[in-house]
């Protein structure tokens, strides 16, 4: 874990217990019969990090009572609030995340606004119970969810059925079932050459690029983007996440190229 995400979410501590947010507390409580015994946010916070089994009523009632807020009002102080209650959650979730897939500060990012995204649309007319176990649950799964996805942007692979489906001069002769599955370096060296001879024949030079550099080289996409730009944070973001979606088009492009080549009628007599 980054030593930024500790310090952020110290600040979003601060943030909730910061004199101004007072008078929003106070209206709050009365509307929320949870907070009626705890006169200030920071006593709310306190009760929430009693992990004794006896406070957990407690405790329930107050992370839904928080959520509601989130949910309804726009002050700030819900969103600091909430987060500053559960960090130590946050924290072990962020020290689950390992890799260089994506940037630590990206990771930071992604925990924290993952969590608060999930308290947002947390439904609780539906579920009446466990709240911080089921807020915990998703966020995690989110979280993976996301990076699955950004690891699989970055690193395209197809199984041989896929790659017979796409481009027909590759499909077996007999049923896949009765061939010996190929190793995963063999089916990348013919999906590689299938990708690369469809790319050099219709794409323009920069496409090919992208195409040999990180579907070839196995070169990470941000990494890539790094090269290019050599400086500013913000002009690389800008064209890691152009790079993104020109190979998101690339990739359904050629795709679609194979699947067209497979439907062409034969012009030989």
């Amino acid at each position: 874990m980054s030593d930024l995400f500790g310090q952020l979410l110290g600040l979003l501590r601060v943030e909730a217990l910061a004199s101004r947010h007072q008078s929003v507390y106070a209206a709050a409580r009365t509307r929320r019969l949870a907070f009626a015994r705890h006169a200030t946010l920071e006593s709310v916070l306190s009760a929430l990090g009693d992990t004794r089994e006896e406070t957990y009523p407690e405790r329930e009632a107050l992370t839904r009572a928080l959520v509601a807020e989130l949910q309804d009002a726009s002050s700030p102080a819900w969103t600091a609030a909430l987060t500053a209650a559960y960090a130590p959650m946050l924290r072990r979730l962020r020290r689950r995340l390992l890799g260089n897939a994506v940037p630590r500060e990206d990771l930071d990012q992604l925990v924290l606004t993952t969590f608060l995204s999930v308290a947002r649309n947390f439904p609780l007319s539906r579920w009446w119970d466990w709240t911080a176990v089921r807020l915990r649950q998703q966020t995690a799964r989110a979280v993976f969810r996301v990076l699955r996805k950004e690891r699989e942007e970055q690193h395209d692979t197809y199984s041989p059925a896929q790659l017979a489906e796409w481009v027909p001069d590759v499909r077996p002769a007999t049923p896949l079932e009765g061939v010996r599955r190929p190793s995963v370096r063999h089916s990348f060296v013919r999906r590689d050459a299938v990708l690369v001879h469809l790319a050099k024949a219709s794409l323009p030079r920069s496409d090919v690029e992208v195409l040999m550099a990180t579907v070839v080289r196995r070169e990470k996409l941000r990494a890539y983007a790094h090269r290019l730009v050599e400086g500013d944070t913000a002009e690389v973001e800008r064209v890691y996440q152009r790079l993104k979606r020109q190979r998101t088009r690339l990739m359904q492009r050629l795709r679609t190229q194979a699947v067209n080549a497979a439907t062409q009628p034969s012009t030989g007599r």
